[in-house]
């Protein structure tokens, strides 16, 4: 393998390690946006619950009453927002796609350690590597730019930190 195509291969492994890195941690923040509105549905369904079965046989007062009443409004909110942005659905998207380019990279780093015989078959896998990259950049889910830039530079500082395993020899 030429000097050339290990840096390119390792270009092509950076960016994929930004990729896996953005959706994964993208991934984590939906799933906690998701706990963000489900378990207040939950404790004020409980409360709701609790007031009208223990209320049920009870004059209450009007205060009580619009306090509930506003409650209910608020779980209706809850329970729609979350229902609308699905942000379960989202969370479960972006770690599909984290896992997918971590097969990509991972891919990367087996042909570094153990490269092709011929110029020919490392072509191919190139070429099959491309092909499935881009399928998956059109299957995954977008991401913002700000992500990515956070992503890229949180990467570049903890990559700097480890030495290359694989050394760049002209042959």
């Amino acid at each position: 393998m030429k000097i050339e195509q290990k840096q390119l291969l390792k270009s092509w492994r950076d960016e994929l390690r930004i990729m896996m890195r953005t959706h994964y941690v993208l991934s984590t923040k939906i799933r906690l946006l998701n706990y963000v509105l489900g378990i207040p549905c939950i404790i004020i369904a409980m409360l709701i619950a609790s007031y009208i079965f223990f209320t049920i046989n009870q004059d209450v007062v009007l205060w009580v009453k619009m306090l509930f009443g506003l409650l209910t409004l608020l779980l209706a909110i809850l329970a729609s927002l979350q229902t609308f942005l699905k942000y379960s659905e989202q969370a479960e998207n972006h770690r599909n796609a984290s896992a997918r380019y971590q097969a990509l990279f991972n891919g990367i780093d087996q042909l570094l350690a153990i490269p092709p015989k011929d110029e020919a078959a490392l072509g191919e896998w190139c070429d099959k590597l491309r092909e499935r990259w881009d399928e998956l950049n059109l299957e995954a889910p977008n991401i913002a730019n700000k992500f990515k830039q956070e992503s890229e530079a949180e990467t570049v500082s903890s990559s700097s930190a480890h030495e290359d395993n694989y050394q760049v020899s002209a042959e």
